[in-house]
């Protein structure tokens, strides 16, 4: 997704081309299997939701919840890379098509907030406070890349999060430091992040304003 500052917009469409190019046998069973790029959005976003519904605790076969639900998740982040190379591949990419894939991959963090507060019992404060203002980040980054508006580099905690969430399905409540269990994990970076992206909220929109202020003071002395 484009959407960072000038190097990080030159970076990411390197990385497009080589990831492309690596992923050109897997397009190609795509394309034989009569796979569109919106038919892997879906199914990414399915396995978002059933990762989120199965319980953080419990005794699946085999394995335990834990690997049922980082399967789902994992493989979420994984099919996210594969949309966009199947749909320049076959000459379907577009600007709905990118929006559509940046709904999907960023409505995940959202998604997996609200599960932290259902299955963790983390604060609804922090995952409302943490979700909203990744979200509202997000956006105000597209809207300035595709303004020409240069924007400070920044941390994207999105596979941190859900790793996160999934390893303290992995560790339990048991295992206690001080009071502090790995079911406060998510809790705590919804918390710190929360704090973070309200932040780069405030300069986006400082830069924003700036950058129209002095468009708009150029025109005038023209």
């Amino acid at each position: 997704m484009d959407y960072f500052n000038e190097e990080e917009r030159a970076k990411q469409k390197e990385f497009a081309r080589w990831r492309d190019r690596a992923l050109e046998p897997v397009t190609g069973f795509f394309i034989k299997a009569c796979i569109r790029p919106w038919h892997i959005t879906l199914f990414a976003v399915i396995l978002l939701v059933i990762g989120v519904f199965i319980p953080v605790q419990g005794n699946l076969p085999v394995t335990g919840n834990w690997f049922y639900l980082s399967f789902c998740l994992f493989f979420y982040c994984v099919l996210d890379g594969f949309d966009g190379p199947l749909a320049r591949r076959t000459g379907q990419a577009h600007e709905g098509g990118a929006m559509l894939d940046i709904a999907a991959d960023q409505v995940g963090v959202a998604v997996v907030a609200a599960a932290a507060t259902f299955h963790y019992g983390a604060s609804p404060v922090f995952a409302t406070l943490f979700s909203s203002a990744y979200l509202s980040f997000i956006a105000l980054a597209i809207y300035a890349n595709g303004r020409g508006v240069r924007l400070w580099g920044f941390l994207r905690v999105k596979y941190f999060f859900y790793f996160n969430y999934c390893l303290a399905s992995l560790i339990g409540p048991a295992y206690q430091i001080k009071g502090f269990s790995a079911y406060d994990l998510p809790n705590l970076l919804m918390m710190v992040f929360s704090v973070y992206y309200i932040f780069y909220i405030l300069h986006a929109l400082i830069r924003i304003h700036r950058h129209f202020s002095l468009e708009g003071r150029t025109r005038d002395h023209r």
